[in-house]
């Protein structure tokens, strides 16, 4: 599996580049059923390559609504 906007969109989550405060080159992903955008990071890209994207994401985001800050 590649860290790439194609794998998360082909799992059905919309997927974009975009960039941190400090200008790291970084993706984030959402359900499309939501507002929030969440990075993926190093852990749950991880977790996603032994789970499957969606479980992984789903978990890794279950909190989200609650501890959520802006990029």
């Amino acid at each position: 599996m590649r860290y790439s906007v194609k794998t998360f969109r082909a799992a059905g989550l919309e997927a974009k580049w975009t960039k941190t405060r400090k200008g790291q080159p970084v993706i984030v992903a959402r359900n499309p059923t939501t507002r929030t955008w969440y990075v993926v990071d190093r852990s749950m890209f991880k977790d996603m390559k032994k789970e499957g994207v969606l479980p992984a994401f789903e978990r890794h985001t279950l909190l989200g609504d609650v501890f959520s800050l802006p990029l």
